[in-house]
Order: C-alpha cells, then sequence, then structure tokens
C-alpha cells in the first residue's frame, strides 16, 4: 500500500452523513469482516463482506453509501445503492439475460445463492424481489425449471 491511511478519523459524530450519502472511497485494506475504506480521504468506514458481491483492490476507487454511523461511531458503509435502487438494476439484467439466451433463463427462486451472485453479482434476497417485480409487471412467468420471458403479443 503506497498511501498511508493512518491520518483517517475511526470515528464520526452523528450527523456527520446521512444515510445513504454517496461518498469517495478507496479501499485500503481487507479484514475478517469485509473491507475498509477511506471515506473522502477523511475517514474510516467499512464494508461488510457478505454485502460485497465484486472483486476489490488495495487502492480502487469507488462509490459507497453510507449505512450508518454506529453507537461507538464507527462508520458502515455499502458499495451498492440502497435496495430499492438495486432491484431495479438488477430487473434491467435479468431482461437483458433473457433476450440474449432466446426468452428463458435457468435462474429462478430456487437457484443457489452463489450461483445468483457470481452471474448478477447480487444477492438472493435483491435477486428474488427483482423477479417478483417482473412477474408482478406480467413480463415473465416462473416455471419449475428457471424462468421465461412473456411474449407481448
Amino acid at each position: 500500500m503506497d498511501k498511508d491511511y493512518r491520518h483517517l478519523k475511526q470515528e464520526a459524530q452523528p450527523g456527520t452523513f446521512k444515510e445513504g450519502q454517496v461518498v469517495d472511497a478507496v479501499v485500503y485494506a481487507f479484514t475478517d469482516l469485509g473491507v475498509k475504506v477511506a471515506i473522502n480521504d477523511t475517514y474510516s468506514g467499512l464494508a461488510y463482506k457478505n454485502e460485497i458481491f465484486d472483486a476489490l483492490y488495495i487502492g480502487q476507487k469507488l462509490k459507497a453509501f453510507i449505512k450508518c454511523i454506529r453507537e461507538d461511531g464507527k462508520i458502515d458503509v455499502s458499495l451498492r445503492p440502497r435496495e430499492g435502487k438495486e432491484v431495479s438494476e438488477v430487473t434491467e439484467k435479468i431482461l437483458m439475460l433473457l433476450k440474449e439466451s432466446g426468452g428463458q433463463s435457468p435462474f429462478n427462486d430456487r437457484s443457489t445463492p452463489s450461483d445468483i451472485k457470481e452471474r448478477f453479482q447480487t444477492s438472493k434476497k435483491v435477486f428474488k424481489k427483482a423477479i417478483g417485480v417482473l412477474y408482478k409487471q406480467r413480463k415473465i412467468k416462473i416455471t419449475e425449471t428457471g424462468i421465461e420471458i412473456v411474449s407481448q403479443g
């Protein structure tokens, strides 16, 4: 690591950030809990590993989203937008996959979390919400073997 991150404040006062606020982040360490990021080059924050769906590297710059400032002043961040926006993005990915694969996909609510994470870079919970949205919009049907696009005839 060529940059020194010891200057980062480890705690923030309540009100320093708003929940959901977008901040600039730089990955500077990996821990058992997740990934430590420098927030706006001033604060240290943590993104939990069970919420990380992309390969990251030290020095990587990205946008992060403030989840909360804990009672001990530590900052929790997410590297993904709030769930509603993420569901919308995954919905688009699913439709694109269906169009690219002739209208059918083997993925459904019985797919494993690891398969979903690998293909869609998201959690199974968000994936299920996304296919639920598409189903309610009558854009897909859910079958025993996966999902299928509904022909708009």
